[in-house]
């Protein structure tokens, strides 16, 4: 019989710690979530710091500064560009009655002759303040519902 209590004693111990450190893993699970969690509102608010000095600054940049801006500029320069080449493509279309490509401005088809309805070119419209998810800290754009890196409901 003492056989038997010593196993069931050896098995008793086991259980006992398995659990105290499944509780342990819990608890340190637990910790790290919030600390990632605090890392991320931290870094929204760094995010939102420096757009604040952007906007504030970006035609008088402090002298810390003033090389970031000078890209940011660049950069949105090249998005400009960007966005007039895509519409440039665009642009061009096709004749509805034959299919030969078209060219903006242009009134009849040189394909067939066929008259073209002339658009009217429309502005493009000014870029928005840029937005940021509030759980992970993306940039999504300012229409969107919902975070597009971690789904998160976007206010």
């Amino acid at each position: 019989m003492a056989f038997f209590h010593k196993v069931k004693d050896t098995f008793s111990q086991a259980g006992q710690s398995t659990v105290k450190m499944a509780k342990e893993f819990s608890e340190t699970t637990k910790l790290n979530n919030e600390i990632s969690e605090a890392e991320t509102q931290i870094n929204n608010l760094y995010l939102e710091i420096g757009y604040q000095i952007y906007v504030a600054h970006s035609a008088d940049p402090l002298p810390e500064v003033a090389e970031l801006i000078e890209k940011i500029h660049a950069l949105h320069d090249k998005i400009d560009d960007n966005r007039a080449q895509i519409q440039a493509i665009n642009a061009a279309g096709h004749c509805p009655n034959c299919g030969a490509k078209i060219k903006p401005g242009m009134a009849f088809c040189s394909g067939c002759g066929t008259k073209l309805a002339v658009e009217q070119p429309q502005p493009e419209p000014k870029p928005a303040k840029p937005m940021f998810c509030a759980n992970c800290g993306a940039q999504v754009s300012p229409d969107a519902s919902f975070c597009t890196s971690c789904g998160a409901p976007i206010p």
